[in-house]
């Protein structure tokens, strides 16, 4: 069985990185030996990452390629906003954009794939309509190959832009599955008019990962972190930059960071340290590094020698095992949420968007999730205080609810494998 992984952004965003590895993982450990090729938009710090080769994306390559001078750079905005609608129009075999040429990297890339047994789009939230419609490439390519495209792990939508709906209806009708990692991305589905026949009611795969999953126990950072965390109980945190949700959530980038210093202060009054980490950083070029925002956030805070910046370039795993030796984590990245729950600490995951808090309710740990508001007004604060003052009760709780999603990711592995032929 030969299968292609498609959709990574980066491992340098390690809940990327998560997501891929535990589908990885799975898809392994229940086919030994299926043979796996990924393809990623950075594939030298995935590789690295992920710790397996990963090879490059030439679809999002080609967008990067130097067309030379004004009118060259005229053609490439207009390829770039065109390219999807050409590809779902021939796709359709209707209207006048069928007609149209596409790139040889997008020909000689639909020729490749008819070697694969089948296409994985690797879950996430990919397919938001803020990202545009080039989300949409691979899928389409996929459907012009005419080769079977399953979609795993995915959080879908809002749909409040015509033409992206347009091409979601088209691409979601025809993926052999569409498997959905919460159940407000099925809501948002329906609200838009988009096709559910193919949805299946899924799982995050980072919850997939392999908690122990091996890591040089000599790392000197991880020594150095685990040292630190085991003087002073403490609250693990990741934070962002909130563009381009910022506009939709009413909320500015300052108010954010003020509200996360008072937050950092009222833990560090009540006896706690606290670590900020990050699952985006600017490895390989990535244009996100969330430990910017976090030293940012340092210059707020009342006592800093408690308030301790992580700079390491930590994978997922890693990163997972650090977690485990803090308390808490407050992730306003979802994945760092995931992570530090999956190596057994609770989180609370802060919803810049509805992912966050579809997770958490499929978990049936609503209480764990909380909207920016939250944050913003100080009520989060309070409610963190009186969760570390029940944590062993909350432990066991969390734990019982990822054992489920384990189980559940498992039995949906399986389905896939059967469903692809092995």
């Amino acid at each position: 069985m030969k299968l292609l992984l498609v959709g990574n952004h980066t491992c340098g965003n390690r809940g990327d990185g998560a997501i891929l590895r535990g589908l990885v993982q799975a898809i392994e450990h229940n086919t030994p030996g299926a043979n796996i090729d990924i393809i990623s938009r950075y594939p030298v710090s995935s590789s690295y990452l992920l710790g397996r080769d990963v090879k490059d994306d030439v679809l999002y390559r080609y967008h990067f390629k130097s067309k030379g001078g004004l009118i060259g750079k005229i053609r490439k905005a207009l390829i770039h906003r065109t390219l999807p609608r050409v590809l779902a129009a021939k796709v359709k075999g209707q209207g006048i954009l069928k007609y149209l040429p596409i790139p040889a990297e997008f020909q000689e890339h639909i020729s490749k794939i008819a070697e694969y047994d089948a296409i994985i789009q690797v879950g996430g939230s990919f397919f938001v309509d803020l990202y545009g419609i080039n989300q949409f490439e691979h899928a389409l390519c996929a459907l012009l190959a005419k080769k079977p495209i399953y979609m795993i792990g995915h959080s879908v939508g809002p749909f409040e832009q015509e033409v992206f709906n347009d091409i979601a209806r088209m691409v979601f009708s025809q993926v052999e599955m569409l498997v959905l990692r919460e159940a407000i991305s099925y809501d948002l589905m329906k609200k838009g008019n988009i096709p559910v026949e193919k949805v299946i009611e899924g799982v995050d795969t980072a919850w997939l990962v392999d908690s122990n999953s091996p890591i040089d126990e000599s790392n000197y950072s991880i020594r150095h972190w685990r040292e630190t965390i085991s003087q002073r109980p403490t609250v693990a945190i990741t934070m962002r930059e909130l563009a381009p949700f910022d506009k939709r959530l009413g909320v500015t980038q300052e108010q954010y960071e003020v509200a996360f210093a008072d937050l950092i202060n009222q833990l560090i009054s009540n006896g706690y340290q606290v670590l900020g980490l990050s699952t985006c950083t600017g490895i390989d070029s990535y244009h996100k590094d969330d430990r910017m925002v976090a030293q940012q956030v340092a210059n707020k805070v009342n006592n800093p020698e408690y308030f301790h910046v992580v700079m390491d370039e930590f994978n997922d795993v890693e990163l997972g095992q650090v977690l485990s030796y803090c308390q808490l984590t407050i992730g306003t990245r979802l994945h760092s949420a995931i992570i530090s729950m999956n190596f057994g600490t609770p989180a609370v995951a802060i919803n810049y968007e509805h992912k966050s808090a579809g997770i958490m309710q499929q978990l049936k740990l609503p209480e764990l999730s909380a909207n920016v508001e939250s944050l913003i007004d100080g009520s989060l604060a309070k409610n963190v205080i009186s969760m570390l003052q029940n944590i062993d009760v909350l432990k066991g709780n969390v734990s019982a609810a990822i054992e489920n999603e384990r189980e559940k990711g498992i039995e949906i592995t399986k389905e896939l494998i059967k469903r692809i032929g092995g």
